[in-house]
């Protein structure tokens, strides 16, 4: 027969010695079918606040058809709760572990472009024309589909890099080629290296050149990439 300790109210198994909760001694202690029932401990019960707190969280992945994410920012958590939509008028907070309403004041609804999910790679911009745009003077180079070199004395861009002095770029420092619908980049110097979406290119590798993407040649002079029809 168990046996009910006085300190916390828990059944232990007959014969033990101590509560196997609280550890308390349970000599003098009576089984718990001789204890009135209005004497037994009883958890306490939940507030209608404390009911709402165990809410079912929001999805947390959700993004509205329009294609934005809506979301709230919980002052009291700093936590980050995703909307399904913006209609929404109240919101689960999983750091606070509570259910908030929608105020307008503490609790209000943002948005912004839904982000691309990791590992997604984002739609290339294909086209048959191509020209580098240089950082600071926004001066074009363009570049034909027949191709060519890059450089102080190249196909392409040798009047630029000569009348800004720019005498780290090679004379001969990338080679461009239009192929099956790709722009291809490789490296060719042999002085100074070629740096492209942040990666230093091994001589002669090809690289397939990317809308938007950076070029920098020896360290010196940087392009932004525009591929177009």
């Amino acid at each position: 027969m168990a046996i009910i300790c006085k300190q916390c109210g828990y059944e232990n198994p007959d014969g033990a010695a101590i509560c196997e909760i609280c550890a308390e001694e349970l000599t003098g202690n009576v089984p718990a079918a001789d204890v009135p029932v209005h004497m037994i401990p009883q958890a306490p019960a939940q507030t209608a606040a404390e009911s709402m707190s165990v809410s079912a969280p929001q999805p947390q992945n959700a993004v509205a058809a329009d294609g934005r994410e809506y979301y709230v920012m919980c002052p009291e958590s700093q936590t980050k709760t995703v909307l399904e939509n913006a209609q929404a008028d109240s919101f689960f907070c999983a750091g606070c572990k509570k259910q908030h309403e929608i105020d307008g004041f503490l609790w209000v609804i943002e948005s912004r472009e839904k982000e691309q999910a990791p590992g997604t790679a984002a739609a290339q911009v294909k086209g048959d024309s191509l020209y580098l745009e240089e950082l600071n003077s926004h001066i074009r180079i363009d570049i034909d589909k027949e191709g060519g070199t890059l450089g102080r004395y190249g196909k392409y861009g040798a009047e630029f890099f000569r009348s800004r002095g720019l005498l780290k770029v090679s004379g001969e420092h990338c080679r461009i080629s239009y192929q099956y619908g790709d722009w291809i980049l490789k490296h060719i110097s042999r002085t100074n290296q070629t740096i492209y979406n942040n990666m230093v290119l091994e001589a002669n590798a090809p690289t397939i050149l990317e809308d938007g993407k950076i070029l920098t040649l020896a360290n010196a002079v940087s392009f932004v990439v525009r591929i177009g029809t």
